[in-house]
């Protein structure tokens, strides 16, 4: 279930990825943000983290840990809650359809053969699995694959994870923006089960420019470089369906919790770099709200 966890960030990662706009006027590079002025006391921190990289990678970004030091509160996305992990794991499945009689015979031959070169299981061995599941499992896989060089040069726990659990050993307040429930919820069932299929086909029809964004992804991550972010993400089909659930609409949400955290006490808050990016990224909407934001070199 924890790799289920991380399947599920990464889904939300890299769809967004997808859907971001490009945001002009923001500063090109920074993965770590100060957040000031207003009514803070102290200032807090904004981090992008990248779920498929783990706290071993924070060793080459020291400001990280110098900032999160600094801070009383860690913000986090979510926080997994082992007691509830096997019904997390129900809600991917759909017991009374199949992904085969959502979709032309033709378009099931077609997901069936990428899922035997993928994973070594055809169409009829998951058929009952909500596609959006299916969608973030070849995600996943793809970005392990292309990216497996990499990956391996830093073991470890996911970053968010590992933010987590340190703020808990220091003693530190940890606040989760969602439960894990309710990103499932938004990953499961926010499309009906016929658009999900719809969207698993053209994924599969989409697998070179999938792959391509999962490399090109980390390397933009691993740069820091947020215009290149924008720009990339705007040179990528979207047909995938209006997405603005996955960024837009949880960063006006988180918006609601935020001021009053980093009003009480300093935060070191700690989500999906893409979730900092945009017009309607945390940077920018801090911003319309009177703090000011500046990178942390």
């Amino acid at each position: 279930m924890a790799q289920l966890f991380r399947l599920l960030q990464a889904f939300l990662f890299v769809v967004g990825l997808l859907v971001t706009q490009v945001a002009f006027g923001q500063s090109k590079n920074g993965l770590l943000w100060q957040v000031s002025g207003k009514d803070l006391k102290e200032p807090s921190y904004l981090f992008g983290t990248y779920h498929l990289l783990t706290n071993s990678y924070l060793t080459e970004i020291p400001q990280v840990n110098q900032s999160m030091a600094k801070a009383k509160g860690v913000v986090v996305e979510a926080v997994i809650d082992s007691s509830k992990l096997q019904h997390m794991a129900m809600m991917a499945i759909m017991p009374d359809k199949k992904i085969s009689d959502m979709i032309t015979p033709q378009e099931a031959n077609l997901v069936s053969a990428e899922l035997e070169a993928l994973m070594g299981v055809n169409l009829a061995a998951i058929d009952q699995l909500k596609p959006s599941s299916v969608i973030a499992l070849m995600t996943l896989l793809y970005s392990q694959k292309l990216n497996a060089e990499i990956l391996k040069k830093y073991p470890g726990l996911p970053m968010d994870v590992h933010l987590a659990a340190v703020a808990k050993r220091n003693h530190k307040t940890v606040t989760a923006l969602e439960t894990l429930e309710q990103q499932l919820d938004l990953l499961y069932n926010h499309f009906p089960l016929q658009e999900q299929a719809r969207q698993l086909v053209i994924f599969v029809k989409q697998k070179k420019i999938n792959e391509q964004a999962q490399s090109k992804l980390l390397e933009i991550y691993l740069d820091h470089d947020l215009q290149q972010l924008y720009h990339y993400a705007e040179s990528l089909p979207k047909d995938m369906d209006n997405s603005d659930f996955l960024l837009k609409d949880r960063n006006l949400n988180w918006m609601k919790t935020l001021p009053g955290l980093m009003a009480k006490e300093s935060q070191f808050i700690a989500v999906g770099a893409l979730h900092l990016t945009g017009p309607d990224g945390l940077i920018s909407l801090l911003q319309k709200q009177g703090y000011k934001v500046t990178p942390v070199n």
